[in-house]
């Protein structure tokens, strides 16, 4: 009449949840890893920076330095290096943006190329750059990407983004955001 009692094992939720937190820290981990390496030498060194995608973004909006940003439209101030700015007249050229901004593109270089789709400005010094702001990429050196000046003449959004060339869809966008 007795029945045997049979013990269940018993389950240990504690062993399980360390189990899960582990698997959980090594996928994340290896996530941080792989973004790590994606960085480049010309990426923002503080990614929260590169490419925020919204206007007024920390000190901003701050008065544009006289003689690029076009008064009573928005401007485009690209900075590139001496080998970057082809690329980018290029496909000012055969983007849209016109339609949206005025363009300016700051060579760090002392003798920069032309270019029909925009002013071109020499900045060997990095004063140009220095005078909108630009952060300094994570590899030194000259900075790569843009600012947006507003028709008022305020710098509204700047940004390292080394393919920018290659990005003036996004740009259209912010400057398209802009009153």
């Amino acid at each position: 009449m007795g029945q045997a009692v049979r013990e269940r094992p018993t389950f240990r939720p504690t062993r399980a949840l360390v189990v899960v937190w582990v698997a959980a820290a090594a996928g994340f981990g290896l996530l941080l890893a792989v973004a790590r390496t994606s960085q480049g030498p010309l990426d923002d060194p503080d990614p929260a920076w590169q490419r925020p995608g919204f206007l007024d973004a920390g000190d901003l909006p701050v008065p544009a330095p006289p003689g690029l940003a076009v008064r009573g439209r928005t401007t485009v101030v690209f900075f590139v290096r001496s080998d970057g700015g082809s690329e980018l007249c290029q496909a000012l050229e055969a983007g849209r943006l016109a339609e949206k901004a005025a363009a300016a593109v700051v060579v760090a270089d002392r003798t920069p190329g032309a270019c029909a789709a925009a002013a071109v400005v020499a900045d060997a010094d990095g004063a140009v750059a220095d005078s909108y702001g630009m952060r300094r990429p994570r590899g030194g050196g000259p900075p790569v990407g843009y600012a947006v000046v507003d028709a008022a003449g305020a710098i509204r959004y700047r940004t390292l983004d080394p393919g920018v060339a290659g990005r003036l869809g996004e740009v259209r966008t912010i400057a398209a955001a802009l009153p």
